[in-house]
């Protein structure tokens, strides 16, 4: 009976463990999507003096700006490791006041999802699953557009 158990345990999807590895995987690769979102709104920066547009210093914002709410992000699924849903309510709730939109933290939050680098093989399944937790939830939680 406990080998029957153990058996169905295990198909119910990643261990806890294995969710709080996920979740560091997570963060970890929204980290370094921030940074390469910072080095573009460096680089944006640093071609102002030659073109002087509104279009590349927006660029520039909107890039520094996504930066910051993935590491935001991030900082969120840290210090919730696990519990992606209350993850996301905090980081609803801080981002309110930027002018981020939700398809652009879609775009990242998948792109880091498939990006965790690790050779732990439920680590990686569970940082998807975290992923997809955290996306439902952020979605639910974030504050309707207005006329919506």
């Amino acid at each position: 009976m406990e080998a029957e158990d153990a058996f169905s345990m295990d198909m119910m999807g990643p261990s806890a463990e294995d969710r709080a590895n996920g979740a560091a995987l997570l963060s970890a690769a929204l980290v370094r999507e921030a940074d390469t979102l910072a080095q573009a709104a460096a680089g944006l920066r640093a071609t102002l003096d030659l073109a002087d547009d509104d279009v590349s210093r927006d660029e520039a914002r909107r890039a520094a700006a996504m930066a910051a709410a993935l590491l935001l992000i991030a900082r969120q699924l840290r210090c919730h490791i696990g519990d992606a849903a209350r993850a996301a309510q905090a980081s609803a709730t801080a981002l309110a006041p930027m002018a981020i939109a939700l398809p652009e933290i879609s775009a990242a939050l998948r792109a880091a999802a498939l990006m965790p680098i690790s050779d732990d093989g439920a680590a990686r399944i569970a940082a998807g699953v975290v992923a997809e937790t955290f996306w439902n939830a952020l979605r639910a939680a974030w504050p309707a557009a207005p006329g919506a």
